[in-house]
């Protein structure tokens, strides 16, 4: 767990702000802004989505006002290479559209979506130059929910390139089609590989992105730029459409400013009926367990017993019944590279199947210029093509793994309902055992850098999470 090291620290500072790469395929946002009242835009870029659409019912603002908006943002902050592409069609959507109150709150909003997503209307590229030019010919499943609900898909966000399972020593945020992702607040690490769109919420340039998980790569990011970052429970959200990892541990999921928000786009990526009860106070006499692990507090930085001490007043403050709690080791100790690499490469294969795209294809034709297409190495995409596991072999590691992350935790819920961390700390809990976690802003360190506090949730229990993180965020506003 030597990711949050100094060591590691300064050399993602190094890459991403001292050094930073730029490939010759790398996109630009060469597009022009439309005329705007400014006045407006502000109003828009700093709205939820609930007072998105107060506008429009109350002939505040047009759907196409707002598209028109969140278009200009990104062009605004574009040195920030949050977006990689902006959608033509998209403008000409969402002149046809008109306010009904019996449409889903999605419609009419404007999402930005990570790069290995599918979309009909853009190329999808997982940040790869082989793939600057791949047009999907069918939406992801999430997409095509959020079109069939109104929702307007306003561009594709950058990423850690094949969603940081490239390189050994990669630069988080960095991609070849749409270069270093800068964070939302000054020279930090922007975390990965869902910077993109979590700095892209930062910034006000959707109401609200999707990013995708494999192992914190929602949480950290939307810890580092402040944002709320949701990695709903396993096979909730559709992968079909989604450029994989691995099979066993994918999600997509919400990065918003809003815990509000991040259900709403939630439910409309989702089947999920289940409505949530928005309480200020439904923390009261939830009991709260903050890892208390010396695993965990082995990754700690400087200032991060003071953070969770202040985390622990606010919990308590909010009415809930606060412990330290220790998880059962066995829970840490779980190793899923392997995993990873055995899936990633059956996975790409699997996905590209009717073009007969290979890891292989990708790693030759990085070969033949590596200092532009792959600057950071490409040693975990060789690994994944050269290593190799039986089924069997990797069945059996994936149940073990699940089995002590499960026990480990569900031993936890029984003292406690809710499991409370900071940023992507315990990630190897969570990610083992397909439960939710959601990261929440309101804490920064000294420098003016975003730290996230983390909830996690029973399995399965994604709403129950996102309503008591709902009672924090209001919590800390009050």
């Amino acid at each position: 767990m030597g990711f949050n090291n100094d060591d590691y620290l300064k050399g993602q500072i190094t890459k991403q702000y001292r050094d930073p790469k730029e490939s010759s395929v790398k996109q630009t946002l060469d597009y022009e802004p439309f005329e705007v009242d400014e006045t407006l835009m502000e109003k828009v870029t700093d709205s939820d989505i609930e007072t998105l659409q107060s506008f429009v019912r109350d002939g505040e603002a047009t759907y196409a006002d707002i598209a028109k908006c969140y278009w200009n943002q990104v062009l605004k902050y574009k040195e920030y290479n949050a977006v990689i592409a902006l959608n033509h069609d998209m403008v000409k959507q969402v002149e046809a559209l008109t306010y009904d109150e019996a449409n889903d709150l999605m419609y009419g909003m404007p999402v930005l979506v990570k790069d290995n997503i599918a979309t009909k209307d853009m190329p999808t590229t997982a940040g790869a130059a082989v793939l600057k030019d791949y047009q999907p010919e069918k939406d992801a499943e999430i997409i095509k929910r959020l079109r069939d609900k109104g929702a307007l898909i306003l561009g594709k966000t950058n990423l850690s390139e094949w969603a940081n399972f490239m390189s050994t020593d990669s630069s988080n945020g960095y991609s070849a089609i749409g270069g270093q992702t800068k964070n939302a607040y000054g020279e930090f690490d922007v975390g990965g590989s869902s910077s993109g769109s979590s700095v892209a919420a930062a910034l006000g340039m959707a109401p609200v992105t999707i990013g995708s998980e494999t192992s914190g790569s929602i949480i950290y990011p939307a810890s580092q730029n402040g944002v709320v970052g949701l990695k709903p429970s396993l096979r909730l959200v559709s992968q079909d459409g989604i450029i994989p990892i691995s099979e066993t541990h994918d999600t997509s999921g919400p990065i918003t400013r809003t815990v509000k928000d991040a259900a709403v786009l939630l439910q409309s990526m989702t089947d999920l009926e289940e409505t949530a009860d928005w309480d200020a106070e439904s923390l009261s006499g939830v009991k709260v367990g903050i890892i208390d692990n010396e695993t965990v507090k082995a990754v700690y930085r400087s200032e991060d017993e003071e953070i969770l001490s202040k985390v622990k007043g606010e919990l308590n403050e909010a009415g809930a019944d606060v412990s330290s709690i220790e998880i059962d080791e066995e829970g840490f100790n779980v190793n899923y590279l392997n995993i990873l690499k055995y899936e990633f490469n059956l996975g790409v294969a699997s996905y590209f199947e009717s073009s007969a795209f290979t890891l292989d294809n990708v790693l030759a034709f990085n070969q033949q210029n590596e200092e532009d297409f792959a600057p950071y190495n490409q040693e975990l995409i060789r690994q994944s093509i050269e290593e190799t596991y039986t089924d069997e072999e990797m069945a059996e590691t994936i149940r073990q793994n699940q089995r002590s992350a499960r026990k480990a935790l569900d031993k936890a819920f029984e003292s406690v309902d809710l499991i409370v961390t900071l940023s992507n700390y315990a990630t190897v809990l969570y990610a083992a055992a397909g439960y939710p976690a959601v990261t929440l802003p309101g804490h920064k360190r000294l420098s003016g850098e975003p730290v996230g506090v983390t909830f996690i949730g029973k399995a399965d229990q994604d709403m129950t999470l996102l309503e008591w993180a709902y009672a924090y965020e209001q919590h800390l506003k009050s």
